[in-house]
């Protein structure tokens, strides 16, 4: 089916055709639902991190699709098309040890990519890949292990003169990594000024360091915030009991924090 998954990275394919020469991954995908709580007060930490979750699911899904379906196409004998070292050494890393495939590195590299894939799939979204896996596998860390993993597999069949096998699923599989990662799409976070100025004036007067920042000019506003980001001690007063609303917005930044962590950084 036509979704950017397949469309972007197809895309980029005619654009390197036409120009004759490799294009980089200039174009990001990015969206405020589930993020923008400008004027909507049901939009909150929990949301940010179902979104985010949703959007993880669905990238992974599709490359766990692709990645099976590579599998399939690539069930090469090494007698027939040789491997590297390193490709050599990701086969081997693979709980895949079937007497029937132990002469198909490529495959069975596959095969213990898709199980750590299917990891990832359950530590980012709670969700259950549709094929079990082999046999579990630890989740990728980052987009950019699997893409490292990817890139061996191409190095390997484009130095064995097997460019052809990586021009159907594989390149487009990787191109559409650069693009959406784990992520998908990056996740913009929306809030009018004044509901975040209401944050750090009650930050601020808890802290006992200014307690009228609403009150002041917009020039010793800038020059106090300033002074209070090169100082590398936490605004936030351990154990104070502030408002809800506060309570909401800083939950906010930690979650967005958490996030970055855990889809990358530029989930958001």
């Amino acid at each position: 089916e036509p979704t950017f998954l397949r469309e972007i990275p197809a895309l980029y394919a005619n654009l390197e055709r036409e120009l004759n020469q490799p294009v980089h991954s200039f174009l990001r995908m990015g969206h405020w639902i589930g993020g923008d709580r400008d004027g909507n007060p049901n939009v909150g930490a929990p949301t940010m991190q179902m979104a985010m979750a949703r959007q993880a699911e669905v990238a992974l899904r599709h490359y766990l699709m692709e990645v099976h379906l590579l599998g399939s196409e690539l069930s090469v004998s090494d007698l027939l098309v040789g491997c590297s070292p390193e490709m050599r050494a990701l086969a081997d890393a693979s709980p895949d040890h079937s007497e029937h495939r132990k002469d198909e590195p490529y495959r069975r590299a596959l095969i213990g990519i898709y199980a750590r894939l299917a990891a990832t799939l359950q530590a980012l979204s709670g969700t259950e890949a549709a094929r079990h896996a082999v046999a579990p596998q630890s989740p990728y860390l980052s987009a950019a292990d699997f893409l490292a993993d990817l890139r061996t597999i191409e190095h390997s069949l484009a130095e064995r003169h097997g460019e052809a096998l990586t021009q159907q699923r594989l390149r487009p599989l990787i191109r559409a990594v650069q693009v959406f990662g784990f992520h998908l799409a990056t996740l913009d976070l929306r809030q009018s000024s004044d509901k975040h100025e209401e944050v750090i004036a009650e930050l601020l007067a808890t802290a006992r360091i200014e307690s009228n920042y609403a009150g002041l000019d917009e020039e010793a506003k800038r020059s106090l915030l300033l002074h209070l980001l090169a100082d590398a001690r936490p605004l936030r007063v351990v154990g104070a009991s502030y408002s809800t609303w506060t309570q909401g917005e800083l939950a906010v930044f930690e979650s967005a924090r958490q996030m970055r962590l855990h889809y990358g950084r530029r989930s958001m």
